[in-house]
């Protein structure tokens, strides 16, 4: 039975987290433009704000999208579903906002220690309706590793930037965005200020490898102060993550103290018979 919820419940939050892939779905107003459904990936590229607000780090692809449906209006729902273990759909529907790189809250969000190499974006999300379902009809699929082609493929032309004096090379991810990331297909406006910003983009050499998680953790210390703005260092998310471990080990002790009871009863009615 499909099950909807105002904001992510807490017991779900682990299990998203646990999953290598998510697919993220935007559209234009216009009813002829063309609907976008996006796969991510990358370890640790996914995070958890609270459980109304989440965000991931944008990689430069092909096009540009998500981040342009998001500019004209918005919309946007992620879809996670489990591969492995008991079948599950989970879908996290709210209102995006895109904050690239250059940005303050691009960098706040992003530090150069959590960079990945092409990263464009953070995509902001305040979710408003959470839905699950059964997932009964999704396949098994062995996951056996991240691919490490994009990674050094943008790795390769953020080189090519930091080594022009510009900042700005002729192969350079720079040049890349202004050539693929500027429109989307339906011409909408894509990304306007990674391109022109003056310093060249870099990470860390372990951001560099796809199976490297950011600091081991997806869960950020970032909050949502009063006013709706992205801050970082809060706490509220380590007691969430505390609350977590509690929980668990109340189930735990519920459902022990319910199976010595149910075996008392089964005792008592076998010598009764």
């Amino acid at each position: 039975m499909g099950k909807f919820y105002e904001s992510i419940p807490p017991e779900l939050i682990p299990w998203i987290m646990k999953q290598e892939v998510f697919w993220v779905a935007t559209a234009p107003l216009d009813p002829e433009g063309h609907v976008n459904v996006s796969p991510k990936g990358v370890r640790d590229s996914f995070h958890v704000i609270s459980p109304t607000r989440v965000w991931y780090q944008d990689l430069t692809g092909s096009g540009v999208e998500t981040i342009s449906h998001l500019r004209e209006n918005g919309r946007i729902t992620l879809l996670f579903n489990a591969y492995d273990g008991p079948p599950r759909i989970c879908r996290l529907f709210g209102t995006g906002t895109v904050y690239e790189f250059g940005s303050p809250e691009y960098d706040q969000l992003i530090p150069p220690e959590n960079r990945r190499p092409g990263s464009r974006a953070a995509i902001v999300i305040d979710v408003h309706k959470v839905g699950t379902s059964c997932g009964y009809s999704v396949p098994y699929f062995e996951f056996k590793g991240h691919r490490q082609v994009l990674l050094d493929y943008f790795d390769k032309r953020e080189r090519a930037d930091q080594a022009d004096p510009s900042g700005h090379a002729e192969k350079g991810l720079k040049a890349y965005w202004d050539r693929e990331n500027t429109k989307s297909i339906d011409g909408l406006p894509g990304l306007t200020l990674a391109p022109k910003v003056e310093r060249a983009p870099s990470c860390r050499d372990e951001m560099r490898n796809a199976e490297m998680p950011e600091g081991g953790s997806g869960i950020m210390g970032k909050t949502a102060n009063g006013n709706g703005t992205v801050t970082a260092g809060g706490s509220g998310l380590l007691l969430m993550k505390h609350d977590f471990g509690r929980q668990r080990m109340q189930d735990f002790v519920v459902g022990f103290a319910l199976g010595l009871a149910a075996a008392a009863i089964y005792v008592q009615l076998m010598s009764a018979l």
